[in-house]
């Protein structure tokens, strides 16, 4: 299990301001984005993601860097807000 699904599972689980904390101290690795989206779902991961402050280009350049065929359905799901 890689740093970033142990904070997404934490802000699941209800502790968010822990997730919050731990997240500032995550060293962005965008793979680590794609296989929290396999495993949590993309909407779930966006939303949680967002909700702990990543920017949207960092969610974007995951999926093109790593997952080109999922990268249009990240891209509808940031702007059209429906995370």
């Amino acid at each position: 299990m890689n740093r970033l699904s142990e904070i997404i599972e934490t802000y699941i689980n209800g502790n968010k301001t822990t997730a919050k904390n731990e997240f500032k101290f995550w060293r962005i690795d965008l793979i680590q984005i794609v296989q929290c989206s396999d495993l949590f779902g993309m909407r779930e991961t966006i939303k949680i993601l967002k909700a702990i402050g990543l920017n949207d280009m960092y969610i974007i350049n995951a999926f093109h860097d790593h997952d080109r065929q999922n990268i249009d359905e990240a891209k509808e799901i940031l702007l059209n807000n429906f995370y």
